[in-house]
């Protein structure tokens, strides 16, 4: 084989490695691209629930809608949003590493959202929201 012959050997070998780490690179991107929706998709029914649950006066936190997920530089998870279609009733939550990035009602409202909501030593976390709900769906069907 001639120097020539060999140096296209080890050129397509080496356009062929580039070719499935590119490919393999992709889909790593992309099944974090879905596990980071899946867990915004969770965050957000979570939110909306403690929201909608901890009124004072119920059914007035009509829509919830969400402007931003990002994280701050110790880690936490940051979602921002707003209610009712009014940019001015926002609320910032967090997702904490030592819940394992769970929103469980740590929560900045600002002062449109604050007045719809019951005082804070009344406030229930998602998950003592869902196993309200759920006792009470039980009790349902037994009876």
């Amino acid at each position: 084989m001639s120097k020539k012959h060999i140096l296209i050997f080890f050129s397509i070998v080496f356009v062929i490695l580039i070719t499935i780490g590119g490919i393999y690179f992709k889909m790593k991107y992309d099944e974090r691209e879905a596990q980071k929706e899946t867990y915004y998709k969770q965050q957000q029914e979570r939110i909306t629930l403690f929201l909608k649950y901890n009124t004072k006066v119920p059914n007035t936190i009509k829509s919830v809608h969400f402007t931003k997920l990002d994280k701050t530089p110790m880690g936490s998870s940051v979602i921002e949003g707003y209610i009712n279609n009014n940019p001015k009733a926002t609320f910032t939550a967090l997702g904490k590493p030592e819940k394992h990035f769970q929103f469980d009602g740590d929560i900045s409202l600002s002062n449109p959202v604050d007045e719809r909501l019951k005082p804070a030593h009344e406030l229930k976390s998602p998950d003592e929201i869902k196993k309200e709900l759920n006792n009470k769906k039980s009790r349902k069907h037994c009876t």
